[in-house]
């Protein structure tokens, strides 16, 4: 670690001595994704935090890898620092299937990781000369914290970490262990979006204590779907619906094998569409035709996030069937799950990840273990056949959602972990 501050010291500027004012704070997010476009989906997340921080008075400052040529631009208020960190055609890190599984995937991109790093590294270093943030955000530990607490390290300015989930669950060779625990040591505070993903960093006991901040959403913007994608249906139709990204943890080869079980005349009755894309898209349509299921199932792609309250609207049951992966792939947190729930869909999910944190069995939904067809096929049909049951279930998980995960609650926590960490100095 003494090399890696050693070579960080000749990028970033010498100490410097700045305070916030009394009211003002600016912010420097670190991320590996940002929406590359209105309609794109990647890491919409972290704009939604930025944008409503912004809300609040607080100066965002984005930094991001860019999908093509580096720029700098002001969105809804926000700037957004998108750096290059390879010639265009061969930028293929970031994005896509997120950078866990495109590394997986290809291993030729670890060669790629050298220069992201450093030119994260170097685009952070100038924003600090240009924009003096008063606190670094890094989100996922890897490698967004490591270069933030270098900065932290070197220029005094408080650093929070925030964990994901794929960070916190995988990741598990010896010297990502250190590097991680290095990460979350330095930082001023560290952060988690559920319990399972703090508890899921080994030696969590050595570090100082998480706090749980959830992501979250805009709940009006999710309860107000039209009813033009349900018309598409006809009568007496079930519409199951799954939205995410289609890679092997997120479990749509369970789903599809539970739709072919369910009993013959309520399949005939039920669709299932799938919205989002992935690497395992391919796989999953070919194994729709292996069940004889294709008629009953829709691929989507990647839809607009605007767009996505329709098709909540059109749902009579969400389902997130995930399940943790050999490769320590798992759910930190389903932020579709919460979308549905403020559009009033019942939700089905499996015990997988920090799922259960939101969804409680017989409360706020149905969970069932994950990795069970048949007993994912028992609970759709136990739901699809009892419409009071959904009802009841939509309205409590409705209730969770407005108290606990709305975007104005969640920036107020972190803007005020952010002035905490600040005062402290």
């Amino acid at each position: 670690m003494v090399g890696l501050s050693a070579a960080a010291r000749i990028i970033f500027p010498r100490t410097l001595e700045w305070r916030m004012s009394a009211d003002k704070l600016k912010v420097c997010l670190l991320t590996s994704s940002y929406p590359r476009s209105n309609s794109d989906t990647a890491g919409v997340f972290i704009r939604y935090l930025a944008e409503t921080l912004t809300d609040r008075g607080v100066k965002v400052l984005v930094l991001a890898p860019a999908d093509a040529k580096g720029a700098t631009t002001t969105e809804q208020n926000v700037t957004v620092h998108r750096f290059q960190y390879l010639p265009v055609s061969l930028q293929r890190l970031a994005y896509g299937s997120g950078m866990p599984a495109n590394l997986r995937l290809k291993p030729w991109l670890w060669l790629q990781v050298p220069f992201y790093f450093a030119a994260m590294t170097w685009s952070l270093s100038q924003t600090i000369r240009r924009e003096r943030p008063d606190v670094i955000h890094a989100h996922w530990i890897l490698p967004q914290g490591l270069i933030a607490v270098l900065a932290r390290l070197l220029c005094r300015i408080p650093v929070i970490t925030t964990a994901h989930g794929t960070d916190a669950f995988g990741l598990k060779n010896k010297f990502a262990r250190r590097l991680k625990m290095f990460v979350l040591g330095k930082s001023d505070a560290w952060t988690a979006n559920s319990a399972a993903t703090a508890g899921a960093i080994e030696d969590e006991e050595t570090l100082p204590p998480p706090r749980i901040i959830p992501m979250g959403i805009d709940v009006e913007f999710f309860a107000r779907g039209g009813d033009s994608l349900r018309r598409e249906l006809g009568e007496n139709k079930f519409l199951v619906l799954f939205v995410g990204r289609l890679v092997e943890n997120k479990g749509c080869r369970d789903l599809l094998r539970a739709l072919s079980l369910l009993p013959p005349e309520l399949g005939a009755m039920t669709m299932l569409w799938i919205v989002g894309d992935g690497y395992e898209r391919a796989n999953l349509q070919q194994y729709t035709k292996a069940l004889a299921i294709s008629d009953k199932v829709r691929f989507w792609g990647t839809i607009a996030n605007h767009l996505l309250p329709d098709f909540y609207a059109a749902a009579d049951l969400f389902v997130a069937p995930s399940f943790p992966t050999k490769a320590g792939d798992a759910e930190g947190q389903n932020v579709a799950l919460l979308e549905a729930a403020a559009a009033r869909v019942c939700a089905l999910a499996t015990r997988a990840g920090g799922i259960g944190e939101f969804v409680q069995d017989g409360v706020t939904g149905v969970l069932v273990d994950p990795g069970a067809p048949p007993e994912l096929a028992r609970a759709m049909e136990k739901l699809l056949s009892d419409a009071p049951l959904r009802a009841r279930l939509a309205e409590n998980a409705l209730k969770e959602v407005t108290h606990r995960y709305e975007w104005r609650q969640i920036a107020a926590e972190f803007e005020h972990l952010y002035r905490q960490i600040v005062k402290r100095g």
